[in-house]
């Protein structure tokens, strides 16, 4: 990029020196307009709080300033070369920008595909001889609810299967307590606790 510098700058100083005044001044203000317009768009495009501070003055300038040095690059290369050779290197310009961007959309990403962060492993549970008394008597209510969630028939199983576990846990440690439990009418989502000794 910094190679072009030395030939735009030559071909605007040319254009600047063979365009009319009365011309010269007119693209100047051509290029204000432009540049007062791109600036309003700029800051309308911005988000966050500074969004409302006015134009963006920074990059309206800069607009104007590339399209008053476009237009005297054009005129510089009309006077040095001629229409035919200055309509080529147009059309060879919009070509080549045409194709840039094409190539740039059409290009594969080549950054690795995020992981998926929708689709979760599920955890395993705790196994039940590792639970205290109390989490065993939470966890069997809770399970209820669970059951009556299940959305397809493995779900269900698998609840159904964890519940057993609890109740077979809960027997172990106070067979007693359970077998109080059961004769005062033990229901789905009951509480087995305040039938139990065990406290651990």
């Amino acid at each position: 990029m910094a190679v072009l510098i030395g030939p735009v700058s030559a071909l605007a100083a040319i254009g600047a020196l063979t365009l009319p005044g009365d011309v010269l001044f007119g693209w100047i203000l051509l290029g204000a307009g432009a540049g007062i317009l791109v600036a309003f768009g700029a800051s309308r495009l911005r988000r966050g709080r500074d969004a409302a501070n006015g134009p963006d003055l920074p990059v309206g300038a800069a607009a104007a300033a590339a399209f008053v040095t476009a237009c005297l690059v054009l005129a510089g290369l009309l006077a040095t070369v001629g229409g035919a050779l200055t309509a080529t290197v147009l059309v060879l310009l919009v070509a080549g920008g045409l194709g840039a961007g094409y190539r740039h959309r059409a290009a594969p990403s080549t950054a690795p595909e995020p992981h998926d962060r929708s689709v979760r492993r599920p955890v395993p549970p705790v196994p039940v001889a590792d639970m205290a008394t109390d989490d065993l008597c939470v966890a069997w209510r809770r399970s209820y609810f669970l059951l009556l969630l299940a959305t397809d028939e493995p779900a269900r199983r698998r609840v159904v299967q964890r519940r057993q576990d609890f109740l077979d846990e809960i027997e172990r440690r106070d067979r007693r307590g359970f077998l109080r439990w059961l004769d005062s009418g033990a229901r789905a989502g009951s509480d087995p606790g305040p039938y139990l000794t065990t406290g651990s």
